[in-house]
């Protein structure tokens, strides 16, 4: 892929050779800190939930945005690269995914077409594959419901109940051509296992402790983190060029790249998708000079794309 890039982004041989190496203690330090910041979150908004106390309210936001970053740790672990050791690649994978309501196996799929077709014709991230759609949206009502992550909590939803109800090869085929056959068993099997635990959660909440309602309150309030971050990555970019031409690179602050795993460098990580998360940083450092779309944050992104740029 890097002969597709003009020189300024070109790795040598030495430096590809220190930037893919992977380890597991970053990775180890990292998800073990962010989860238990989650488990906390979560037993405090539930603590909290009840107690009429004004610091409820960013408790909640904290657990809103830790549930959120569990797309980073499953996103690396999906690509292989977060940590050095295979077992501990699917067992985050498997457990971030579940928390991201996304079947671990079918997510790696997708994934995976996504960057074989990033922002084109094939693309499983464009709805319906239709180009227009990976554009910005003119009417300012649909692009704030696109950014509010909400059309994308009920995908995920409805891709999960769908795949928990028996159906057959023409529907995988329809829905879900990405998917290989020998994928399909290990993805409903997931899907089934988040859907169960979703409903236990609801009747739970229902019949039993209702403050348990905030947990699942949540997954709404992460997917309004994730609406605007993850449109950042792709939309209203070109659909032809190299892929670097097709993705934003965010510097962000550090706080937002510690949560996401360096991931705002998103141009760098399609770019280069076998350089772990803890090496980016550096990639970046090497290769931004000869990025085109670099932005300073996500304010930035947007105000851009308000100027039609």
């Amino acid at each position: 892929m890097e002969g597709e890039f003009s020189s300024a982004t070109t790795l040598t041989a030495d430096e590809r050779r220190e930037l893919y190496a992977r380890r597991d203690g970053p990775g180890v330090r990292r998800f073990a800190i962010q989860l238990g910041l989650l488990a906390a979150s979560a037993v405090a908004t539930v603590a909290l939930a009840d107690a009429d106390a004004r610091v409820f309210w960013p408790v909640f936001a904290a657990y809103s945005v830790l549930l959120a970053s569990m797309f980073a740790p499953m996103h690396e672990a999906g690509h292989g690269t977060a940590f050095a050791s295979k077992r501990l690649n699917r067992l985050v994978l498997q457990l971030a995914a579940g928390l991201s309501l996304m079947p671990p196996t079918g997510f790696v799929a997708f994934h995976f077409e996504h960057h074989r077709k990033t922002h084109e014709v094939g693309d499983p991230e464009v709805p319906g594959g239709d180009l227009a759609l990976a554009a910005w949206p003119k009417n300012p009502i649909a692009a704030l419901i696109v950014l509010s992550g909400l059309p994308l909590l009920l995908a995920k939803l409805a891709a999960l109940v769908n795949l928990a109800a028996p159906r057959g090869p023409k529907w995988f085929v329809k829905w879900m051509p990405w998917l290989p056959e020998v994928q399909r068993p290990a993805t409903i099997h997931e899907a089934r296992i988040i859907v169960a635990v979703l409903v236990v959660l609801v009747a739970l909440a229902w019949l039993v402790w209702p403050a348990l309602g905030w947990l699942l309150a949540g997954c709404a309030g992460a997917h309004v983190v994730l609406g605007p971050y993850l449109a950042a990555e792709h939309t209203g970019m070109p659909t032809d060029g190299d892929v670097l031409a097709r993705t934003r690179s965010v510097r962000s602050n550090a706080a937002v790249r510690w949560l996401f795993w360096n991931m705002p460098y998103h141009a760098e990580h399609h770019g280069w998708p076998a350089v772990p998360f803890h090496a980016v940083p550096a990639l970046h450092r090497r290769v931004a000079a000869g990025l085109p779309r670099r932005y300073r944050g996500y304010l930035h992104v947007y105000l851009a794309a308000l100027r039609g740029r």
